[in-house]
């Protein structure tokens, strides 16, 4: 798997934890907030499935499941990755692909971090693949 393969994948995973976790947050917000009292003369409307709560929590905790099996495989991910960039034996480099591709820092943070300029990241960066 290249550099590039691995982050597209981990980015995916990512973007699929975010959202199963987001959509599991805000089904237990709407499942918590009170409903607001309407008073009215109507006769109230039946609801269709008049065990909607129950169901809708249920899919709650199918999408944190969801999202913990994502998680998982992210896990695992970079777990493989991680074994490749011991094949870098220079710790600059070393250090630089972990900042990006395991922490998922983007560039500019890194080479800030690792006080380097631009081009010399990025010839860094480069070394570092062609030993991958």
């Amino acid at each position: 798997m290249t550099a590039k393969e691995y982050m597209k994948e981990a980015k995916t995973l990512l973007k699929r934890i975010e959202r199963k976790r987001r959509e599991a947050e805000d089904i237990r917000i709407r499942e918590s907030t009170p409903s607001t009292a309407a008073f009215s003369d109507m006769p109230k409307t039946v609801t269709h499935n008049p065990h909607q709560k129950s169901d809708n929590i249920l899919r709650a905790i199918e999408l944190d499941h969801e999202a913990d099996i994502a998680f998982d495989e992210l896990a695992k991910l970079k777990s493989t990755f991680q074994e490749s960039l011991q094949k870098i034996d220079n710790p600059d480099e070393r250090d630089l692909m972990y900042k990006h591709y395991i922490e998922f820092k983007n560039w500019n943070d890194v080479f800030r971090e690792m006080g380097y300029s631009r081009s010399a990241g990025y010839r860094i960066h480069k070394q570092a693949l062609s030993k991958l």
